[in-house]
Formats: C-alpha cells, structure tokens, sequence
C-alpha cells in the first residue's frame, strides 16, 4: 500500500491525518466531559437508578409498622406487619436501605430493626433517648442519627457499623416548649435544620467532627412550620406550613445559614416538602384539599406550579405524606385519615409524567391509623 505525504490510505477511501487526529479527540472528550460532570449530578444520577424495594408506615396508636413491597409498575403490596408498641411518632431508614429506626414516646426510646430482602423485620435494640423522641433524621453518610427530644436538646447518636446506637454525649439546647420539631439534614451532611411550631422558626447547625452541632442562625418561618428539605444541589431549602398554607423557599447561604426568597400558596394544610432526585421537582400533600400540589423548580430557586396541579388523591382521601420513588417515576401520597375507610389508612400510587403531572394509578390499605409526623419511609 502507498502512502502519501498527509494522508494515510486504505483499501478504499483515503483518509486524511487531521480528520484522524479530530475523531480522536472528539473520543477523549466525550469521555472526559461525563468524568468532570458535578459530584451532586452523579448522585442524582446514582440515586434515580437505585430501585425502591419496600415503603415502611407506622400506626402511632396501633403500635405497628406495615410493610409494603414497591411493584416494578410503582403499585405497592402489603408483604408483612410488625408490633413496635403504641406511641410511633417516627420512622427513619438508615443509607443502607436495611436499618430502621422507630422512635416510640411511651418508651422514650429508638427501637432498631434489620429489614430483610423478604420485608420482615428483626429488632436488634432498644435505645432510650432520655426524652421523647419526637422526630430525627440519620446522616447521608450513616454515621450519626440527630434526633429532637422532648427535653429541648437536639443529640447526636453515633450508628455503628451493626446499626446500633451509641450515646456521642453531644446534644445543644432548644427550647422547652419546642413543640413538634422536625429535623432534616442537608444533603452534603454539613448541616442540619430544626423547624420549630412553637417559635414559628428554623434553626440551623453546622455539623463538626464527631457529630458535634455548631449553633448558626435561625430565621423566622410561617404558622406550624414542618417537614422541610434542601435541593439535592444544596443551593435552596424549603418548608411547608400547616396553617399559613404555604411553601417558603431560602437560599442556603455558604455558611450554611438560610436567606429567604419567596413563598407561594400551596393548600390546605400543607404538610411537607419532598424533592425530586434531579432537584426539578417538588411536592408538597393537601389533607383538606385531598390532592398533592406539583411544583417546578426553577435554577434560581423560585416556585410555579406543574401544569395541572394540584392533583387529586380521590374524595374521602386526606394525604399528609408524600413519599418519592428514588427513581423519579412514582410518588406515593400517606392519608392521615381515610374517612371512607375507618381504621384503614390509605397510600396512593401515582405515576409521574414527564413534566412532573401526576396520574393516580391505585391505592392500597395499611390496616393502621397513621399521624401527620414522619412515619413513611422507602428503603432503597
């Protein structure tokens, strides 16, 4: 074969040497712009891929937890019930998608139980917390669960490789009267959030080594402020409102404290904020309306409404919860009560379309009566 100057040929066509060297480097640059892709992308990613296996609900005066299998089609099937003694106001799954936490107010106490890959569970202690444990949240790294109790404190347990608890000795005082806080914790774990009903506030606290919380500030919220959560990216945090009806935003400062940058109306007794792994979408449950509210999130924090919202649970259902299928196709909604089925509190299924609109796709019984607090989680 003869070569020419510039020009490498082959049996048919010639090709040039700087065609060559350009189809190179357009390889190397498909490969290496995925690489550089931002490490809060690649975890939104990682975490919309991740199947859902199971949506755990407590019963608070039933003193059960109910588990129910997420089908490939986003239904749910109840698999298996578990007596956790009455007084559930909590329940938290751990990163590995195989520890629960359940607090219980009679006992003052944070039982810990092992799913296994069939849905059953299996105790493997009872921790007391000195106080009610009214609410907590693990760490997105597993290693520290923050729980708000009903002495004020907000402490820091460590999780120990089993699951276990153990006592840090670190805690930070609140208020006495601190009535139903709720505690989330930012998505990078630098710091956590305290919604305060009673100071109608949120306050802010960076995590140091060893699980310590640092005081920041507190910033004032609306009436019965609850269940809030930060975007994925960590740039914006946002809370419902029981009574003031609405969804506040704030940007997250970079040291961690909260600025605010609008709020919009969002229902009847708006009970939560829950954000879509890609960071596109939110929604927040109406109990009165009966419906879940949609809303898109926009780059620069600010709110609007998903065409069509908000969307309807069904007369009679009163969802409280709203729980998010990691992989972005499904959303769950968790009555509070189901008044055409006393005694048997109902989750509804709803596929998610394209532009974040919502389809109801079934509804299954619990066999409990659920509280408006925490009580719904989905294990990966």
């Amino acid at each position: 074969m003869k070569q020419s100057t510039g020009a490498v040929r082959c049996r048919h066509h010639p090709v040039r040497l700087p065609a060559v060297l350009a189809a190179i480097a357009a390889l190397v640059l498909a490969l290496v712009v995925p690489a550089t892709a931002s490490a809060e992308s690649r975890a939104s990613e990682a975490q919309a891929e991740k199947p859902a296996k199971f949506l755990l609900v407590a019963g608070t005066d039933a003193g059960k937890i109910v588990v129910l299998r997420v089908l490939g089609s986003g239904q749910l099937r109840k698999v298996s019930e578990h007596s956790t003694g009455a007084g559930t106001m909590a329940v938290k799954v751990a990163q590995d998608g195989r520890t629960v936490f359940v607090g219980n107010m009679l006992d003052n106490a944070i039982a810990v139980y092992r799913l296994s890959d069939g849905g059953t569970l299996r105790q493997i202690q009872k921790f007391r917390v000195g106080g009610v444990p009214v609410t907590f949240t693990p760490s997105p790294d597993g290693k520290f669960l923050f729980v708000a109790n009903g002495l004020g404190k907000l402490k820091t347990l460590e999780i120990t490789r089993s699951g276990r608890l153990r006592d840090t000795g670190h805690s930070v005082d609140q208020l006495i009267a601190t009535v139903a806080p709720m505690v989330t914790v930012d998505p990078n774990g630098e710091f956590v959030r305290v919604a305060s009903a009673f100071e109608m506030g949120i306050k802010s606290y960076r995590v140091a080594p060893g699980g310590r919380l640092l005081p920041l500030g507190t910033v004032p919220a609306g009436i019965v402020p609850v269940n809030g959560n930060a975007t994925p990216d960590g740039r914006f945090f946002y809370i419902a409102h029981e009574q003031s009806m609405d969804i506040r935003g704030f940007r997250i400062l970079g040291d961690g404290n909260l600025a605010p940058i609008g709020s919009w109306f969002s229902g009847p007794i708006s009970h939560e904020v829950q954000i879509t792994p890609n960071g596109k979408h939110l929604y927040t449950p109406n109990a009165f309306g009966m419906s879940i509210s949609g809303w898109n999130v926009h780059k620069n924090g600010q709110l609007s409404p998903i065409a069509g919202s908000p969307f309807a649970a069904g007369v009679g259902n009163l969802p409280a919860l709203v729980v998010l299928n990691p992989n972005g196709k499904y959303v769950y909604g968790v009555d509070v009560m189901t008044p055409g089925h006393p005694g048997d509190t109902q989750v509804h299924s709803f596929a998610v379309r394209p532009n974040g609109a919502l389809a109801k796709i079934g509804s299954v019984g619990t066999g409990l009566r659920v509280v408006d607090g925490p009580v719904a989680q989905i294990t990966g």
